[in-house]
């Protein structure tokens, strides 16, 4: 706030005071309260005008153009403000949406390490995709001291059927939406999407699941369904047989299952989703599926502004919240109206470029951390607020650690630096590797149905 000048020194350095946050310790309050009163004496006076000098000579010597932030309340700690002083939002912020953008090395990992450790206990379920790495099994150890099972959930033991209808679902609902996945994650022409849906439609006609019968067609009937239909058109026929066969060689007994596990049952649990080792296109295929699948199941049952019960943090989420010329991402499309439904998404990126429009509007709390070209800076200024210094200094000064955040709920909006600390993880606690038995089968407990020989 700028000062006025028909305002006494006195005044103007209350105002600036509380515009700056430096009045919340019980003297600052104290302080204040006499102002207010009429009461302040030459000794209260000079504490308000001290605070303002000092604060105003901590900022010409930082060369730091943004305000402390007045987030001092709530059970998430986000990291410490310039001045030193912890930076809270409440959890339930989270279920408007997270963006973080950060280049590789700035970051991300720790700081979503570090929040999944705070919500995990207040979830009833939490899903950490690991694309790459296995950075996230770490934290099995810790939040087994806090009474949580974490399971570990290698990609190449999962029990899913790609095609299995989301629990409150309509096939007839269903279709277009796996349609559009498949189409999208196989990056193929749009023609593809009225073939798919065409033949979806005869096999879950064939297999009774119109009529209510539980197990479902698997992406082998697809696939054979296709091949198999020679009115089709050749060339989109050829392109879904050229890019469904590798997906099915390659991860065919992870969806060899008339019923496989459930998102809403998943949904129950935290789980670490690992994915390295991997394809590109299976990575995408199985994100994009569980993620599609509990969003529109949640919103066909009516589910309807509950309290946050379930976090999805994806670590690498270009892959899902960008845009080719012409394919739509399912999850963009769906991000504009799963907030009421008790989901949170926490997604990082490593660049704007390709970002949704969806995705910039429906995330409330964005999150910037070092990038690598000053593109990215002035799309998230932006989308931000930042003024023009305070891009120029976001481009000289974010360093690993060191982020600037806005929040789009509760009464605070402006920007603010704050600092997450870099914790002295266990590397022992990643004890298990893919050749445990609990990573072989990491769900027993949830019933499956394979389906016959797909040789």
């Amino acid at each position: 706030m700028k000062n006025q000048k028909h305002f006494s020194e006195l005044t103007n350095a209350v105002l600036y005071d509380e515009d700056h946050h430096l009045l919340d310790d019980e003297l600052g309050r104290l302080c204040r309260r006499h102002y207010e009163l009429g009461i302040c004496s030459d000794y209260t006076a000079g504490i308000l005008l001290q605070r303002m000098r000092k604060h105003q000579l901590f900022l010409a010597f930082s060369g730091m153009p943004f305000r402390s932030p007045r987030l001092g309340h709530g059970n998430l700690v986000l990291g410490r403000d310039f001045q030193g002083h912890l930076v809270y939002i409440p959890i339930p912020f989270l279920n408007a949406h997270t963006l973080l953008v950060a280049n590789s090395g700035a970051g991300k990992t720790t700081m979503s390490r570090l929040y999944a450790l705070q919500v995990a206990r207040h979830l009833r379920g939490l899903w950490l995709f690991d694309l790459r790495k296995r950075e996230y099994r770490l934290l099995r150890r810790y939040l087994a001291a806090m009474g949580i099972n974490l399971i570990i959930v290698p990609g190449r033991a999962l029990k899913l059927n790609i095609l299995q209808i989301p629990e409150g679902v309509e096939p007839s609902d269903f279709i277009p939406r796996i349609a559009d996945c498949l189409t999208l994650v196989l990056a193929l022409p749009p023609r593809a999407s009225k073939i798919f849906q065409t033949t979806l439609h005869k096999l879950y006609r064939n297999f009774g699941v119109f009529e209510g019968k539980r197990l479902f067609p698997t992406l082998f009937d697809l696939f054979l369904a296709v091949k198999t239909d020679t009115d089709l058109n050749p060339p989109a026929r050829l392109a879904i047989l050229d890019s469904l066969e590798p997906v099915l060689r390659s991860i065919g007994p992870n969806i060899a299952y008339r019923r496989g596990w459930s998102t809403e049952d998943l949904a129950r649990r935290h789980l670490v989703l690992e994915f390295a080792g991997l394809t590109e296109t299976d990575k995408n295929l199985l994100l994009n599926y569980l993620l599609v699948s509990e969003f529109i199941s949640r919103v066909a049952r009516g589910v309807s502004n509950p309290r946050m019960d379930f976090l999805v943090m994806v670590d690498d989420a270009q892959r899902i919240s960008s845009i080719s010329q012409e394919h739509h991402s399912p999850v963009g499309d769906l991000i504009t109206f799963i907030r009421g439904t008790g989901i949170g998404l926490f997604l990082g990126t490593q660049s704007t470029h390709g970002l949704l429009p969806q995705v910039m509007a429906n995330t409330s709390l964005k999150i910037l951390g070092r990038v690598g070209s000053m593109g990215d800076y002035l799309e998230m200024g932006r989308v931000m607020g930042l003024t023009s210094e305070q891009v120029q200094w976001a481009q000289h000064h974010l360093r690993p650690g060191l982020f600037i955040g806005q929040v789009g709920e509760g009464d605070w909006r402006y920007p603010f630096v704050f600092e997450v600390p870099r914790p002295k993880f266990d590397l022992d606690a990643t004890e298990g590797t893919d050749s445990d038995p609990a990573d072989r089968d990491p769900l027993p407990e949830l019933p499956v149905t394979p389906m016959e020989d797909q040789s």
